[in-house]
């Protein structure tokens, strides 16, 4: 299962040329993964809440809370930066906001991206996440430890 996904991701590569802001929606010991079906790739996958910093008027944060709002239609009244990879360690910056105990939006925001759609979305504790990575159910890469981090640096 992991060859194929690996040949379909790695078919046509996604080039990151903005810097990526990554949402860890949290709530009662949990977190709120998303699933998303792509388009290019022909798959569903579980990923977070995410996107590229494409509008120059927009800083980190508010891209973040954009972000949140497109893909899941929630918001959040308490926010913060968690982990920042800079282009130091990668082609882009990489921000990691906690958006804390979101609510449903009560008018939401359509989400503007066609090719990318939110089919699923599941919070998870530290034992169930680590239980998708072994399953490879989900990725493993960097968000990933950060999201484990973030959940042990809780209990």
């Amino acid at each position: 299962m992991l060859k194929s996904l690996l040949k379909k991701i790695c078919k046509k590569p996604r080039q990151a040329r903005n810097d990526i802001v990554i949402v860890l929606p949290y709530q009662n010991q949990k977190i709120l993964l998303i699933k998303e079906y792509r388009k290019q790739y022909d798959m569903e996958m579980w990923k977070f809440v995410s996107g590229g910093m494409d509008k120059p008027h927009l800083g980190s944060l508010e891209t973040a809370q954009e972000e949140l709002a497109e893909e899941i239609s929630m918001e959040s009244n308490s926010w913060s930066l968690y982990h920042k990879f800079d282009k130091k360690f990668s082609s882009v910056n990489i921000f990691y906001y906690i958006a804390q105990d979101p609510k449903v939006m009560e008018n939401p925001i359509e989400n503007p991206d066609e090719d990318d759609i939110i089919v699923d979305q599941k919070w998870v504790t530290l034992g169930e996440l680590w239980e998708m990575v072994d399953n490879q159910e989900i990725i493993w890469k960097e968000s990933i430890l950060v999201a484990i981090n973030f959940l042990r640096s809780r209990v």
